[in-house]
């Protein structure tokens, strides 16, 4: 008998190559939405799809949905695939394992929130001295003493968000005070940040660290092209070697004791310096560049939750991804849109790809355009994910 995955936010783009990799590992997927205009609800990938509460308006009523579903379907194992599910499952963790069969993939809460909430994640790297922006807590009361240890240009982050959502750039204290009340009063606790002036080009780094803190199989990717173009998700990336980045990524790890995946995202400034940016303590949307690099984080997910051994996979670099539903809106807005290198006109190749979608799974990559265009019509949606 196949065993059964839970995929928790299954709607999201990487819960497609997620399906994929389990699928092609002999799992049967099981995901849970809260829509079915999504990636995921059109994906061929995912065997059962459950319509379920919205994990961030209705934490309790999601937790009991859960929970009642694993009682009446037994799965092995559950796997978060964003932000919201991976926080309320790792906070529920002993419970949710205590009352049903199912096993977490995501680390326990203490260690989960040290690299989800940007301020703890960087007073780690300050511990440690690993190489990240100059960064500090601040509110409405310390916010000359702040803005003198950080400088400017910075950015207001909150502690806890995703997808570019609240961030606010400042180039003075004046805008600082001006802005800094509302990203509070919307998202909570903050930090200014200092403004890396980068190249245009960033990274993330994808590494699985098992329960014997040995390290597997990381993945390097250099991102271009994305959307929104003031800083957002990744729309056209290349598989690259870097033992740099991945040593910074490693070291970082070890600090927060961390077990399991994790999805960094690294800058560059203009003197050539990386910078830890933040850990997406979850699978990330850029996780079908490790499926087509040759690593299977899913199966390696699951043989360290069953004390199996984790296999060695081959790397295979060069390879070229494209989230078209985003690519689309970065052609549409972009000046670059002609002069670009690699030509966003190179729709084919033998190392080309897409993200959302393919030729056996051609549904969601329509789905993405067609969401993307409703939600980029949304006033709220462009002012909660712009850099302002």
């Amino acid at each position: 008998m196949e065993k059964k995955i839970l995929l928790l936010d299954a709607h999201t783009v990487q819960a497609i190559s997620v399906a994929r990799s389990l699928k092609n590992s002999g799992y049967e997927v099981t995901g849970f939405m809260e829509s079915k205009l999504s990636y995921g609800y059109v994906s061929r990938y995912i065997d059962h799809k459950i319509m379920c509460p919205k994990v961030l308006e209705t934490s309790f009523e999601y937790l009991s949905f859960l929970i009642d579903f694993l009682k009446r379907n037994p799965h092995e194992i559950i796997i978060p695939m964003y932000n919201n599910s991976a926080e309320l499952l790792s906070k529920e963790k002993g419970k949710i394992e205590k009352e049903t069969s199912a096993m977490c993939a995501i680390p326990d809460y203490d260690v989960f929130i040290k690299a989800h909430n940007k301020e703890k994640l960087m007073d780690t790297c300050e511990k440690y001295n690993i190489p990240h922006p100059r960064t500090s807590f601040v509110d409405n009361n310390n916010v000359k003493e702040i803005a003198s240890y950080v400088g400017f240009p910075s950015l207001i982050k909150p502690n806890i968000s995703s997808g570019a959502k609240g961030i606010v750039l400042v180039n003075n204290e004046n805008e600082l005070c001006k802005k800094l009340p509302f990203v509070i009063k919307e998202f909570g606790r903050c930090t200014l940040q200092e403004f890396v002036d980068h190249t245009g080009i960033y990274y993330n780094v994808m590494l699985y660290r098992d329960k014997k803190g040995d390290c597997h199989e990381s993945v390097v990717i250099k991102i271009s092209r994305y959307f929104p173009l003031k800083g957002g998700t990744s729309c056209y990336c290349e598989t690259i070697e870097s033992e740099q980045l991945v040593q910074m990524c490693k070291e970082t790890l070890e600090a927060l004791n961390w077990v399991g995946f994790a999805d960094f995202d690294i800058m560059e400034d203009k003197t050539g310096e990386y910078k830890i940016i933040e850990i997406n303590p979850r699978v990330p949307a850029s996780i079908h560049a490790a499926y087509i690099s040759g690593i299977n984080y899913p199966e390696m997910i699951i043989a360290d939750l069953e004390n199996r051994e984790i296999r060695t996979y081959s790397n295979y670099y060069g390879k070229e991804m494209r989230f078209w539903g985003l690519d689309v809106m970065w052609f549409l807005f972009s000046p670059q849109r002609f002069s670009f290198r690699p030509s966003w006109f190179k729709f084919f190749g033998r190392n080309v790809f897409y993200q959302d979608g393919s030729w056996r799974d051609p549904l969601p990559m329509l789905m993405g355009c067609l969401q993307g265009v409703i939600k980029y019509m949304n006033p709220q949606f462009r002012k909660s994910k712009l850099i302002k």
